[in-house]
């Protein structure tokens, strides 16, 4: 129903899709304000909190530092069951619906690094795939671990900190990746306790540049100039996997920002200091689909490709980097362009664009 220029929900939908947009509403929300929240929270008890309330921030903090490596280490496992296993990420799951395809098998004997495009806003399909037990991911790939990077910072903000790592998160520097990209494959070693052989480390490559260019059916990723992964591959041996998400780029939409415009030349230099994009996008409200926060309802399809062998070279030069480089955009393009006519409106006329 359309009313003001404004098209409404109506009233009688289920129960399920309300509680559906209530856990997406929740976890735009946290990702968003989760920090600055968890921050003022752990500030307000410094100042107005009792001598017993101190004494515990104190001792907190002394645990925060003593712990301060473990994202910078592969993170903690898996995660915690009772989090990633939550009801909560099945209704968030159903809301999109977010769908996990494979197109090859993966042996549990070894580590893989996956490469995960595009990054949208805030990366609904690889969060919803690879950081909570919702999707089919264990059935499709036993025993290899699901790992999502994200940015360090994320693992040293108090109270927040519990979250990326009950979500199975671990950081993306080199040290975690490598950490996680040579971790034993013995079923017997400890580390693999939780019945896990192998990892699947993914990065999302495009990173906060890649936001920018997010839109509805805009495929642009950012891939030309984004050599690290490569090389972090070729010095574990870890096969690179192409993951891409159709859909990803629907959930939400940006006002236009082009390139030397007003909006994207403060969007830039406020990522050069942050590492974060500040990006004004336009999702839909509790009770409307024209505006707001929350993401819309749009079918996100993760498809994992097949692995892309590389040489182990502890050394590698630039020329065997740019050569393994120009492979994976091959191998990129191709996935794409295969599944493309599943998964996208008007195929025909859509092209990956790489930036």
């Amino acid at each position: 129903m359309s009313l003001f220029n404004i098209e409404w929900a109506p009233l009688n939908v289920p129960l399920h899709r309300r509680l559906e947009t209530l856990t997406a509403a929740i976890w735009i929300f946290w990702l968003l304000f989760g920090e600055f929240i968890c921050v003022f929270i752990f500030c307000a008890l410094v100042v107005k909190g009792n001598i017993y309330i101190r004494a515990l921030l104190v001792i907190y903090c002394i645990h925060i530092y003593r712990d301060r490596k473990a994202g910078d280490t592969g993170g903690k496992g898996q995660g915690y069951r009772w989090m990633r296993e939550s009801k909560f990420w099945v209704y968030f799951k159903n809301y999109f619906p977010v769908d996990l395809v494979k197109t090859v098998d993966l042996s549990p004997d070894r580590n893989y690094l996956f490469a995960s495009f595009p990054h949208g806003i805030l990366s609904t399909g690889a969060f919803a795939n690879f950081a909570t037990s919702a999707s089919n991911w264990k059935e499709l790939f036993p025993g290899i671990r699901s790992k999502l990077v994200t940015l360090n910072f994320h693992f040293q903000i108090p109270f927040f900190r519990i979250f990326p790592f009950s979500w199975g998160l671990a950081s993306a520097s080199s040290n975690s990746l490598k950490a996680l990209l040579t971790a034993s494959n013995d079923p017997k070693d400890p580390i693999n306790r939780d019945g896990y052989t192998a990892n699947a480390a993914t990065v999302v490559v495009g990173g906060a540049q890649e936001s920018l260019y997010c839109r509805p059916n805009n495929y642009q990723v950012v891939v030309k100039k984004r050599k690290g992964f490569i090389k972090m591959a070729l010095v574990t041996g870890a096969p690179i996997v192409p993951v891409f998400s159709f859909g990803e780029v629907d959930v939400f939409d940006q006002p236009a920002n082009p390139p030397g415009s007003l909006l994207r030349r403060y969007q830039e230099w406020f990522k050069s200091i942050t590492g974060m994009a500040p990006i004004m996008f336009i999702g839909r409200g509790f009770f409307q689909y024209s505006f707001g926060m929350i993401p819309r309802r749009r079918r996100i399809t993760t498809v994992i490709g097949a692995p892309l062998e590389v040489p182990h070279n502890t050394n590698p030069t630039w020329d065997e980097i740019n050569e393994v480089h120009a492979k994976f955009i091959e191998a990129l393009i191709d996935l794409f362009e295969t599944h493309k006519h599943k998964y996208i409106q008007d195929a025909k006329n859509v092209k990956l664009i790489i930036e």
